[in-house]
């Protein structure tokens, strides 16, 4: 099996350090932006555009800081859940607690990248590694010495609609167990006789 380091096979940065290029006002010269935050990727891998944030820019953005399809953007703190940029999500603002994974060789699918740095807690052993606790981040130069092995495509393609049937089904079970949460808590408010946050009276 021959490996590569993932820097042989995609540039990989940090993101923007919003404060750097953060409009003061809403004025002509500021460019309008939507960006992600650290509640944007959830626990399965996928983007939640419900909760991006606006960003305000006081000049247009570098090219490098902005998602490309087929980026992997990368949580540099745990958990750090690999998520792949698709049509939808082009055109963001990246923060600097990402990465940004830009693939420049042909020899890796990105949709099997993105999959293999989600298996088996890949991340979370490489931070394990380099500061002896899972809690802690990892740094650009440790995710870029990551070794990707390179499977014949066709082997990548399967194992890329595997994983992405997997952050499916994972969407659909998160969203079965939201909707039954919210039916416990109509079921307990009906039986007390309503909602009582914020006025909650004790009970001896």
């Amino acid at each position: 099996m021959t490996y590569k380091k993932l820097s042989d096979i995609a540039e990989v940065q940090s993101g923007l350090v919003l404060s750097r290029k953060e409009a003061k006002s809403d004025s002509k010269q500021s460019v309008k932006y939507m960006r992600l935050n650290l509640r944007s990727i959830n626990d399965g891998g996928s983007i939640s555009e419900e909760s991006l944030d606006r960003y305000l820019a006081n000049e247009k953005l570098e090219e490098q800081f902005i998602s490309s399809k087929d980026d992997i953007i990368v949580r540099l703190s745990p958990p750090f859940c690999p998520a792949l940029i698709t049509e939808s999500l082009i055109g963001l603002v990246v923060p600097s607690q990402f990465a940004i994974i830009r693939l420049k060789s042909d020899d890796v699918v990105p949709e099997f990248l993105c999959c293999y740095l989600s298996h088996r807690n890949i991340l979370e052993g490489l931070a394990i590694r380099e500061s002896g606790q899972a809690s802690s981040g990892i740094k650009i130069s440790t995710l870029s010495r990551v070794e990707i092995p390179l499977l014949p495509l066709d082997r990548q393609n399967t194992i890329a609609a595997y994983g992405e049937m997997h952050i499916k089904r994972k969407q659909l079970y998160l969203n079965l167990i939201q909707q039954y949460d919210l039916k416990m808590d109509a079921v307990i408010n009906r039986a007390i006789g309503g909602k009582q946050h914020g006025n909650q009276q004790k009970r001896y």
